[in-house]
């Protein structure tokens, strides 16, 4: 029965024969994949798998596969465990001094700065740490050496937030190093100086003459360098929803745009193929290197090698046996690699162009056929040069479908987000990104030897740049062109854990609908908030505002740049808050419909919810603190009341109070005054809450939940849902009407039924 089942698989085995790198590096991913759900589960493909190979190809074929998938796997669980085992003893030594070899350049932080890297002392000399300093910069190479404690990988808070703990582990780091507030020393030696030189030269060579901080130098740093756009959330926006944001980090594109381009210098100067080939690694590597190593480059890298050491020793290239050669070392190097979303983008989008190029092709043939009865070489010089523009496009859109259909479920699962209109961005960004790398690798290469001909051709650069920038806003501005992948059909209202005291949280419907009450600090909104929702599937495109405290509005512009915001709820007239101003001044002007929160009763929300305002500050308190000026809300929904109290202390209570409001809740959902009192005996009595979900955070000290406070309310009856434990807390109403609060850090639920 086995053997003609296994007479029908000739297509099969002629796949395995002709592609044996791809499937070989295949097999040692089914073992990584495997394994990570532990040691027996990791024994169990190699013989199946070498089973099949024995049917299929013989036995030699069948050894090479139990080989790869069982080494992959076995190298996999020990380095895994080795991290593990590192990561308890580190966290458990005590504090002390530490030294380690820096791994990339340290990016700065405020007073303070990070950076991977490889300890030198200790038990656990040669572990990788993730090194948090203060004082001199390093950079690649440098020693640093400082007094500090480990701490822990710290785990997503919120649902939808981006998993850094995962994303440093699957890169071998297994703790954090804080050297406090100490400034450690910083041992710079004279190769990782020359580096450093190396690569700032190369940074200020393709932006010279060009203002640091405007959009187009920008552009300029993310394509070429791979250089994340500091605070442009609008900027990154639009390449993000036209599908062309892969171009702000140094991919596989890029590197062989660079080797496309040094071919083309070469072959004009008249070397040989051959020697042209092998001129080219050094270039390829180089660029690589100066462009920080990320996953995808070194990939490309190393499949160009592939790719041209066959072409220089007169074999025929193949690009799915590259990719399985450079995939295979990948997976028995560290197979925690394949883990990360980056490293899963990079090989399934070129195993699809692949595999699939061809194909995809085929419905854009009609654009690169030669002229009805017109021999090629009776064209004319135009009539070629225009051939070979239509054959390029043909091209490009075959490359452009396969890479998105092959990218969507990735970037859907990864990021919540689906660009269709992406394969027709592609046509008219790739050639704009060529001939970006091109004029800003000629400036680099001028600017040590004619310095005033680098800032000319960054000049023009700066025209290609804005094209850039222009095609991205005009395809993400197409209904339809970008798609929030839905995560979840239920209702919810979303209370986020953040850090200093922000505050956020999102109200949606299931649906398509969203409110965000409050949008944190800049930072987290975009660090963290915006990704989370986008995550989710989720896209507000209403704003309703607590009080003009900086940690709850997003900074006013990258929200509105990230969101579809119509329409912005103010809890005040006044403020002199920069980011209040910028949604009072700016919003408007952005097509945003601004209106006062005291000129409501009630506002309509999703899911058949609605907002009740209970407070607004008064006019004459324009000067007092802005934990002073808040805003009272209720949320009733579906027949329970949520109280969002944000951070308004004793003052802001007595004056509920003393107008006799009606203050009655089921829930509080409160953050804190950072001078006075919150949730004050009289307050609690007259909301008389079942739960309260209290906001934590460990800096500032005036931002900390007390355990007193905490066990003073629970005496009162009241259960509490401490954030500094819960993380973010999801509101829910299942079937039968109750009302569920689930923490996403530590799974804590609790259910509150109808009475």
């Amino acid at each position: 029965m086995w053997q003609n089942s296994f007479n029908n698989c000739g297509p099969v085995a002629a796949f395995c024969g002709r592609y044996p790198l791809f499937v070989a590096a295949l097999v040692a991913a089914f073992g990584v994949v495997a394994a990570d759900h532990g040691v027996a589960a990791g024994v169990v493909p190699g013989p199946l798998l070498a089973l099949a190979a024995w049917r299929l190809r013989g036995w030699r074929v069948a050894l090479a596969w139990l080989l790869c998938g069982w080494l992959a796997a076995g190298l996999f669980i020990w380095r895994d465990a080795a991290g593990k085992s590192a990561e308890r003893d580190l966290l458990a030594s005590a504090a002390g001094e530490m030294q380690a070899r820096v791994l990339s350049d340290a990016k700065a932080g405020g007073k303070s700065w990070s950076v991977p890297a490889v300890l030198l002392s200790g038990r656990h000399a040669g572990a990788k740490v993730w090194w948090e300093g203060r004082g001199k910069l390093p950079v690649a190479g440098s020693l640093v050496k400082s007094q500090g404690n480990f701490g822990p990988l710290l785990a997503p808070r919120n649902p939808g937030e981006f998993d850094r703990a995962a994303w440093l582990r699957s890169q071998g780091v297994t703790a954090v190093f804080h050297a406090g507030w100490v400034n450690g020393s910083v041992v710079t030696g004279r190769w990782a100086e020359f580096g450093a030189k190396l690569r700032h030269g190369f940074r200020t060579a393709v932006t010279t003459g060009l203002a640091e901080d405007s959009q187009e130098a920008t552009v300029i740093r993310a394509v070429v360098i791979g250089e994340p756009p500091p605070d442009a959330e609008e900027l990154v926006a639009a390449f993000r929803n036209s599908g062309t944001l892969h171009a702000f980090s140094v991919s596989g594109l890029h590197v062989a745009m660079v080797g496309s381009i040094g071919w083309l210098v070469l072959r004009l100067a008249g070397i040989p193929r051959r020697w042209a080939a092998l001129a080219l690694l050094p270039l390829i590597f180089g660029y690589s290197w100066l462009t920080g190593n990320s996953s995808p480059a070194v990939r490309s890298a190393w499949m160009a090698a592939v790719f041209l050491g066959a072409f220089t020793a007169r074999r025929r290239p193949d690009l799915l046996n590259a990719l399985g050669a450079v995939l295979l070392a990948v997976l028995l190097w560290d197979g925690r690699l394949i883990f990360q979303p980056g490293v899963q983008l990079s090989y399934g989008v070129v195993a699809a162009i692949a595999f699939g190029a061809d194909w995809a092709t085929r419905p854009f043939e009609w654009l690169a056929r030669l002229p009805l009865y017109v021999p090629r070489p009776l064209l004319t010089r135009w009539q070629i040069v225009w051939l070979g523009v239509r054959q390029n496009v043909a091209q490009s859109l075959g490359v452009s479908v396969v890479a998105g259909i092959a990218s969507s479920p990735l970037t859907a699962y990864h990021f919540g987000l689906i660009t269709p209109v992406s394969v027709l961005a592609g046509v008219f960004f790739v050639p704009l990104v060529f001939i970006l790398l091109s004029l800003s690798l000629l400036a680099a290469a001028l600017f040590p030897l004619m310095p005033p001909a680098a800032p000319w051709l960054n000049r023009a650069n700066f025209f290609v740049a804005k094209a850039c920038i222009q095609t991205a806003e005009k395809f993400s501005a197409i209904p339809g062109g970008h798609l929030s992948w839905k995560g979840d059909s239920r209702p919810f209202l979303l209370v986020y854990d953040l850090d200093h005291g922000a505050g956020a949280a999102c109200f949606y419907d299931g649906k398509s609908a969203a409110v965000l009450f409050d949008c944190a600090d800049r930072f987290s909104f975009s660090r963290r908030v915006a990704p989370s929702l986008r995550r989710l599937g989720i896209a507000p495109d209403a704003v309703v505002l607590s009080h003009p405290d900086g940690g709850h509005l997003g900074g006013g512009a990258p929200v509105w740049a990230a969101f579809p915001i119509r329409q912005v709820i103010l809890p005040v007239e006044r403020s002199r808050s920069p980011a209040f101003r910028s949604w009072l001044d700016a919003a408007p002007l952005a097509g945003i419909k601004t209106v006062q929160a005291a000129d409501f009763r009630e506002l309509p929300l999703p899911d058949g919810a609605h907002l009740e305002i209970l407070h607004v500050p008064r006019p004459d308190t324009q000067n007092a603190s802005a934990d002073d000026r808040v805003a009272i809300y209720r949320l009733h929904w579906r027949g329970w009341k949520l109280l969002l109290t944000s951070d308004a202390g004793v003052g802001t209570e007595s004056d509920l109070l003393a107008a006799h409001t009606d203050v009655a809740a089921d829930v509080i959902i409160a953050g804190r005054h950072r001078r006075v009192l919150s949730l004050g005996d009289a307050f609690l009595a007259a909301v008389h809450p079942q739960v309260i979900v209290a906001s934590h955070s460990e800096s500032p000290a005036s931002e900390r939940l007390q355990p007193e406070t905490v066990a003073y309310w629970r005496s009162r009856g009241i259960q509490v849902i401490h954030q500094g434990e819960s993380g973010g807390v999801t509101i829910e109403i299942d079937d039968s009407g109750s009302l569920r609060l689930q923490g996403f850090a530590d799974h804590s639920v609790k259910v509150l039924h109808r009475p």
